[in-house]
């Protein structure tokens, strides 16, 4: 859904404009709304979620980068862990 190459540009812009679709459809009644347009907000705010769980794993690679740890390993060995405690509780 959400494509990982865009440029930090994009991302801080669709940020702005998912806001500022947030204030109008705040300001407008719920009745005034269509089902088409009720079923686009929960789209946009499904697509706003996926757009900052990107950037929060994006900033924890920069971080991990930067402390000399490989992200991606520490990934996999946690959840290695996570699934070995999850067997033992079955």
């Amino acid at each position: 859904m959400y494509n990982r190459n865009n440029d930090k540009f994009k991302g801080d812009l669709l940020k702005a404009e998912i806001a500022r679709a947030n204030e109008l459809g705040k300001a407008i009644h719920g009745r005034e709304l269509n089902p088409f347009d009720r079923a686009s907000i929960e789209f946009v705010n499904q697509y706003k979620d996926a757009v900052e769980v990107q950037q929060f794993q994006d900033q924890m690679k920069r971080i991990c980068a930067l402390a000399g740890i490989n992200y991606e390993l520490e990934k996999s060995l946690w959840w290695a862990k996570y699934h070995q405690k999850q067997d033992k509780r079955d």
